[in-house]
């Protein structure tokens, strides 16, 4: 199957916003409560509401979240069942091969 080069580039991008611990604890947080907003985010991860909701405007130009407004709140909850799918199937791989996936680090880190 061969796929064009912007293709590739696009899933790069998309995958890269995966590629940062607290992206991912924010995406997690989310596949788990549905939707929170920055502020619930930031108490629940420890973080500051600026690099939160950095972190999410990454995330939304992504296409990994969505926001919805309501009131003087933004609420934001994973995009869509495709992208909750692809997160349920990357923690089922992670925990299944999470030696290879370690031992890849370790390479990483030597070729470093």
């Amino acid at each position: 199957m061969e796929i064009e080069e912007n293709v590739l580039n696009e899933l790069e991008i998309f995958f890269n916003a995966f590629a940062d611990k607290t992206r991912l604890r924010i995406i997690l947080h989310l596949l788990n409560n549905n939707e929170s907003t920055v502020q619930e985010l930031s108490k629940a991860l420890g973080k500051s509401q600026s690099l939160i909701s950095h972190h999410l405007a990454y995330l939304r130009g992504c296409g990994v979240v969505s926001v919805e407004k309501r009131g003087k709140f933004s609420y934001y909850s994973i995009k869509d069942e495709d992208v909750k799918e692809i997160l349920r199937r990357a923690l089922q791989h992670a925990m299944k091969y999470s030696e290879s996936i370690l031992s890849c680090k370790l390479l990483r880190d030597e070729e470093e």
